[in-house]
């Protein structure tokens, strides 16, 4: 069986994307690799909307790839919120850049309490000081029966505490 490992940089719509990210591939029979070392597919979930963060994946691309030199197998693979301006440095560093997963995948929580739940992403306002609309597009919203059927499976699973993500929920 195939194993996988997620890292995941950024706000908690990444955390929310990489537990999506995880039950996508748990479906397609993954199986999540607690080591970097025994998976076969490491997911990193970025956001470059600050430098600092582009600059703990460099550092974090690099250490992969010396393991990838002592044959390790496994493919690096890199989704989020990604500049196009990083997309081109990144695309000679990794194995596959994704697109940001929708929100219609469906999650299984890892957290037995908390759950994020995004209820849109984007943002329509172009802000001088900020990449949100570059990185996640315009302001999509999902549909209030979705958010409404996931939060009830949810409170029917003992979850607690629900929080619902976005990057302008005023505008959803």
């Amino acid at each position: 069986m195939k194993k996988y490992h997620i890292i995941t940089y950024g706000c908690q719509m990444n955390e929310s994307d990489s537990e999506r990210l995880a039950a996508k591939l748990e479906n397609k029979n993954y199986k999540l690799a607690e080591k970097i070392e025994s998976a076969d597919l490491i997911v990193i979930n970025i956001c470059s909307v600050r430098q600092s963060a582009i600059d703990r994946v460099y550092s974090k691309i690099k250490q992969l790839k010396s393991l990838k030199i002592k044959n390790l197998k496994f493919k690096i693979i890199l989704t989020g919120c990604i500049l196009e301006k990083d997309k081109k440095q990144f695309k000679e560093q990794v194995d596959q850049i994704l697109p940001i997963i929708s929100f219609k995948a469906e999650t299984e929580y890892k957290n037995s309490k908390r759950a994020f739940v995004p209820i849109m992403t984007g943002c329509n306002n172009f802000c001088s000081y900020c990449a949100v609309p570059y990185t996640r597009g315009r302001e999509k919203s999902r549909p209030a029966n979705e958010i409404i059927k996931e939060v009830k499976k949810l409170i029917k699973n003992g979850y607690k505490e629900i929080t619902l993500l976005g990057q302008n929920v005023n505008s959803y």
